[in-house]
C-alpha cells in the first residue's frame, strides 16, 4: 500500500493526498513486487535496496546512492505477548521523504500526525524527527521491560518456571533491542557529519539530543540485560539449594527407615535366634529401633541434614 502526505510551513495539519507531489512523505507498507517496481521507476529508486526493507533479518546501515539516502533502522514491534525488531527504510532525497517497511506504518505516522512541528517539506528535520518517534517506542518498550524485572527483584519467593521462561524471553528482546540500538549509533554518527544530510543550526541540536538519547537506550538496555541475568541466576541458585536439601533430607530419611527395615528382618529369618521365645522380645526390638533412629536422628540434626 503506497500512501501520499504532505505539510508545508502554511499548512495548519498534513493533508492526505491522492497522488504524489513535490515535498511528499510517501508512506509504503507491505508493497508487492509491482508497486516496489512502481516505486524505483517512478522516483528513481534502487530496487535492491527496496527489497531490503522487507527482509526480517535486515540490519541498521546508511546507504548513499546518487540521487537519494537509504537508512535502515529496526522498530520496536509488538504483537500479543510477541515483543520483538522490524526493518523500515527511511528514504531521503531532494524531492520527498519515503518510509518503507513490511508492518502497517499507523502506528508511527500517527504520532507524527500530532506534531506541531513536523512538515513533510522539511526533509532533513523530519528524518530526525522520525528516530525520535522510533526511540520513544524504543523507550516505552525498556520501562516496560524494567517494571516486570523490578517486580520480580522484590518478590524472588514467588518466581516460578513461568517467570524463569519470561525472563529468557527478556533477555531475546534486550539482545535484540541492542542489535538495533548500537548501529542507529553510528548512523546518527555519519548523518551529524554534514556529508549526508545537510542540517541547519536547529535540527544540529535535535541530531545531537538523539545521539544522546540513543546512548541512553543502549545503556538501559544493557542494564535491564544484566539484571534480568543476574535475577534468573539467582533463581537458579535458590533452585539448587532447595534442590540439595531436599535430597540430603531423602538420604537421611532412607537411612533412618533402613534401620527398622534391617533390624526386623533379621527377626523374621525361619531360624533360631537369641530371646525369640521371650514375650518382651517385641518391645525389645521396639526399644533397639527407636534407640537407633534416635542417635541417627541427633548425628543428622547435628549435621543439619534434617
Amino acid at each position: 500500500m503506497i500512501n501520499y502526505y504532505q505539510r508545508s510551513i502554511k499548512d495548519s495539519q498534513i493533508k492526505d493526498l491522492k497522488d504524489y507531489r513535490v515535498g511528499s512523505l510517501i508512506l509504503v507498507s507491505s508493497p508487492s513486487e509491482d508497486e516496489l517496481d512502481f516505486l524505483a521507476d517512478k522516483f528513481k529508486l534502487e530496487r535492491d535496496l527496496l527489497s531490503d526493507a522487507l527482509d526480517p533479518y535486515e540490519v541498521p546501515r546508511l546507504e548513499v546512492e546518487k540521487n537519494a539516502v537509504y537508512a535502515f533502522a529496526r522498530i520496536p514491534s509488538e504483537e500479543g505477548r510477541r515483543t520483538s525488531t522490524l526493518p523500515l527504510l527511511i528514504i531521503v532525497s531532494d524531492d520527498f521523504l519515503m518510509l518503507v517497511a513490511k508492518k502497517d506504518l499507523d502506528f508511527l505516522f500517527k504520532d507524527l500526525r500530532k506534531r506541531s512541528d513536523f512538515f513533510t517539506t522539511q526533509r532533513s528535520k523530519s528524518f530526525l524527527q522520525i528516530f525520535g518517534e522510533i526511540q520513544a517506542d524504543y523507550s516505552q518498550m525498556l520501562t516496560k521491560i524494567n517494571k516486570k524485572i523490578n517486580y520480580f527483584s522484590l518478590n524472588m519467593d514467588q518466581i516460578g518456571e513461568k517467570d524463569i521462561a519470561a525472563f529468557i524471553n527478556f533477555e531475546i528482546v534486550l539482545n535484540e533491542f541492542l542489535s538495533a540500538l548500537l548501529p542507529i549509533k553510528y548512523i546518527l554518527g555519519n548523518t551529524s557529519s554534514g556529508k549526508t544530510l545537510k542540517f541547519y543550526h536547529d535540527d544540529e541540536e535535535i541530531l545531537e539530543d538523539l545521539r544522546l538519547h540513543n546512548d541512553q537506550l543502549i545503556e538501559r538496555s544493557k542494564r535491564n540485560l544484566t539484571n534480568s541475568i543476574n535475577l534468573r541466576q539467582a533463581y537458579e541458585v535458590i533452585s539448587t539449594n532447595r534442590l540439595n536439601r531436599t535430597m540430603k533430607l531423602l538420604t537421611a530419611m532412607t537411612v533412618v527407615l533402613a534401620l527398622p527395615t534391617m533390624v526386623t528382618s533379621f527377626y523374621g529369618m525361619n531360624v533360631g535366634l537369641p530371646f525369640a521365645n521371650s514375650p518382651y522380645v517385641f518391645w525389645g526390638i521396639m526399644a533397639v529401633i527407636l534407640g537407633l533412629v534416635g542417635i541417627l536422628f541427633l548425628v543428622f540434626r547435628g549435621r543439619k541434614l534434617l
